[in-house]
């Protein structure tokens, strides 16, 4: 029964958000939080594999040699919508797990997911996404932000190689993203600088190493405004700070 109302919910139409609403309480009184985590868990991961065969199938070479032109381009389309559907069901699925306090697993399954950050990597670097699915960097920044904030504030626990996988995956994702999306105004915030900042707090947790090579490649959060770049200016304060304490070859 939770399988199919989990179903229900991610595939209803974006206008329901009712039936979103009536399966998250559902979740949230549910007495065996085993059954909705195995319930959760499973949907996440299906959902998961089918956005990595589909981004896949996008970023795949073979795909863009083959076919004439029109046909190639309908299948890409027809590839990247389905993908953007998913994620849009994956990070229903990440609310509700954070919610519930049930986000451990999928912490671990972002955090191993090399291979899909490559492929999006290589295609938000060409600009045919954009007609297609103009919502996607935002979409999955979104997911990696939600599932990264709940390590950085303690609510899900992970592992330091998870922590460190975890931002090792998709910090190459976010400055992709950096570089494609047009900077908001000085004062305001955007969910890209938010995992910005939750990045940099799960390096400060590493050890200091760990951190070093980490906190140069997040160089490029620095910004013509000094102002709109405190927290990496922090970042790397912090850092010198720990260095300091820490005994050489530790």
């Amino acid at each position: 029964m939770l399988r199919g109302l989990i179903s229900s919910a991610i595939h209803s139409h974006p206008s329901v958000a009712t039936i979103k609403a009536f399966v998250a309480k559902l979740l949230r009184e549910h007495s065996s939080r085993d059954s909705v985590r195995r319930v959760l868990d499973g949907a996440f991961l299906a959902s998961l594999d089918t956005v990595k065969e589909l981004m896949g199938k996008y970023a795949s070479p073979d795909l863009r040699v083959s076919g004439d032109n029109d046909e190639r381009e309908a299948i890409q389309r027809l590839n990247l919508h389905a993908a953007v559907v998913n994620t849009k069901h994956l990070y229903w699925l990440i609310e509700r797990m954070i919610e519930l306090r049930l986000a451990d697993s999928s912490v671990h399954e972002w955090a191993d997911q090399v291979a899909l950050a490559a492929d999006l990597q290589k295609t938000l670097r060409d600009d045919a996404w954009k007609n297609i699915a103009p919502g996607l960097p935002l979409l999955v920044t979104r997911c990696t932000f939600r599932l990264a904030n709940a390590v950085a504030s303690g609510s899900t626990l992970a592992p330091r190689q998870v922590r460190m996988k975890l931002v090792k995956s998709w910090l190459p994702v976010l400055n992709v993203c950096r570089d494609i999306i047009p900077p908001i105004p000085s004062g305001h915030k955007s969910v890209f600088q938010e995992l910005e900042e939750t990045f940099l707090q799960i390096i400060s947790t590493l050890p200091v190493s760990d951190a070093q090579e980490l906190l140069q490649q997040c160089l490029t959060f620095s910004t013509r405004n000094i102002d709109d770049c405190q927290h990496l200016i922090a970042a790397f304060k912090t850092w010198f700070r720990r260095a300091d304490r820490t005994p050489p070859g530790t």
